[in-house]
């Protein structure tokens, strides 16, 4: 099949890693397949595209930007980028506007939703969705809430549920970051810092168990609008002594190999891959309860699931792996099991299906 997959950009984020994963597993599997980012003067590229696809940049400018005239102009350019890859179906990431080009063209698309499909931003963003969606073969989405949410109030939106896959990150993993200082134990979180990912609760848990534990450290690993808060906090909470803002790494396979217990404090999250990633390889967690880490955990067999607002609690079951090594080791080996409960082979069957009955 000549399968087009588009997203906005590779600018770091799961979603966009999820989408390299499957561009460059449909390519393996013996489909032609194109990459269509949209904003790439804007973002630029933090991933590497597999060699098996054509990458075509369209260089847009931002909707938003773009005023009537100009969005016009911007339909009529997306279009005929998208019809000269010469697609037999599209698959979209979280880009609504492509899915208009696809009605213009008659081509059968597929849309993966990686956000909270009860909100959107505006109402002319809901009128859009339901015109474009209820037009889509399938619209996958990474939770059994946001299933649920579809199968009962937008049906015809054909929802399917499609979990990212687990695969431990490439990369040599023998030797320490040098940001990890030496003789330390570290505590690892993994993201943009945005309000959304609860770097703050975080911070506020660490203040609780790091006077105890002067041979632990935490690293966050990540920038975002929310960073010069975040550092002001750590200093408020008298915690900066301990804590290492680290900025995005391309590689994070020594990341996770030389750290000892992973912390997700999310406020909402989808299908996140870097916890996936993180217990790959052998990293016990603890998360807070939200959609997604609340499937990827199993609580007290892998990690710990700590209820939402619950801060001292985090703080606890932190300590209580940071105290107990043969725990850690325990976690740590049923942790690895992420990679055959949420296997790449399931994840592009899943895709490659879709895109089959697509074209029935």
């Amino acid at each position: 099949m000549r399968i087009t997959c588009v997203i906005g950009s590779l600018g770091g984020g799961g979603a966009e890693r999820a989408m390299l994963y499957l561009c460059g597993g449909l390519a393996t599997r013996g489909h032609e397949v194109t990459l269509l980012t949209l904003y790439d003067h804007e973002i630029p590229d933090f991933y590497t595209v597999p060699e098996a696809v054509k990458r075509v940049c369209l260089h847009l400018p931002p909707l938003r930007m773009a005023g009537v005239f100009g969005g016009i102009a911007r339909v009529w350019k997306l279009t005929w980028a998208l019809r000269a890859t010469r697609p037999q179906v599209v698959i979209s990431f979280i880009t609504l506007n492509v899915l208009a080009s696809c009605l213009l063209l008659g081509i059968p698309y597929i849309y993966a939703d990686h956000l909270d499909v009860r909100r959107t931003p505006s109402t002319k963003w809901r009128i859009a969705r339901s015109i474009l969606l209820r037009r889509a073969r399938a619209v996958t989405v990474l939770s059994k809430r946001d299933l649920k949410y579809l199968t009962r109030f937008f049906p015809k939106w054909k929802p399917v549920l499609v979990y990212n896959p687990a695969l431990p990150c490439k990369g040599k993993t023998n030797e320490r970051p040098t940001f990890f200082k030496p003789g330390k134990k570290y505590v690892l979180a993994v993201g943009r810092l945005t309000q959304q990912k609860g770097f703050d609760r975080l911070l506020e848990a660490w203040r609780r168990v790091c006077d105890t534990h002067e041979d632990w450290r935490l690293a966050i690993v990540g920038s975002g609008p929310d960073e010069a808060e975040l550092k002001a906090l750590a200093e408020t909470l008298d915690v900066q002594y301990s804590v290492d803002f680290i900025p995005p790494q391309k590689e994070l396979a020594a990341v996770y190999a030389h750290a000892s217990v992973f912390a997700m404090s999310s406020r909402a999250e989808g299908f996140p891959l870097v916890l996936l990633e993180a217990m790959s390889v052998g990293l016990p967690a603890v998360s807070f309860a939200c959609t997604g880490p609340d499937v990827i955990i199993r609580d007290d067999v892998d990690g710990f699931l700590v209820p939402q607002h619950q801060t001292d609690l985090f703080a606890r079951k932190l300590e209580t792996l940071m105290d107990d090594e043969n725990l850690r080791r325990q976690f740590g080996k049923r942790a690895r099991e992420v990679i055959t409960r949420f296997s790449l082979q399931d994840y592009l069957d899943t895709y490659e299906n879709l895109c089959r009955q697509a074209l029935m």
